[in-house]
């Protein structure tokens, strides 16, 4: 009976973080993260020149890096430029960047905000919320619509 109990005790504590880690409220957290609209079903992408769109091209300018930092917020840092995402009001394009954590200016910091239909990525300085307008273009709307308006999510 010792011994069955020693090893339910084993298995709760493995299990717990787990768990924990599986309801976080990030998207997700760490290198090899794609962002793919969730009315186009296009990935996010970035090029050496710091333009950001969107398209159904998988390759290695569609792959970020999420850093956390201590606000809540996120870095998303593209693989192919090492650059940050950034949002300037309407406009959206990759910088160079101290990415890491608390290491960027809040233009370059995102909320990644759970809904019922993707994940809604907000930035940190302006509110504005990245969006998609249905033709590979990318820009951030100072007006989010809310879960009806799959432009504005991505998983």
């Amino acid at each position: 009976m010792k011994k069955m109990n020693i090893v339910k005790s084993l298995l709760v504590a493995a299990v717990i973080p787990t768990l924990l880690m599986a309801t976080s409220g990030s998207a997700s957290a760490g290198t090899g993260v794609t962002w793919k609209n969730g009315q186009t079903g296009y990935y996010l992408l970035a090029d050496k020149a710091g333009s950001v769109w969107d398209s159904d091209l998988t390759n290695d300018q569609n792959v970020w890096s999420d850093i956390s930092n201590s606000d809540g917020s996120w870095n998303e840092m593209n693989a192919y430029n090492a650059q940050c995402l950034t949002g300037y009001y309407r406009q959206v394009y990759t910088e160079n960047c101290n990415y890491g954590t608390d290491g960027t200016n809040w233009w370059e910091r995102w909320y990644e905000i759970s809904t019922s239909t993707g994940w809604k990525l907000q930035n940190r300085e302006t509110g504005y919320v990245l969006d998609d307008d249905g033709h590979g273009n990318v820009y951030a709307n100072s007006n989010d619509v809310g879960n009806s308006d799959h432009n504005q999510r991505w998983h």
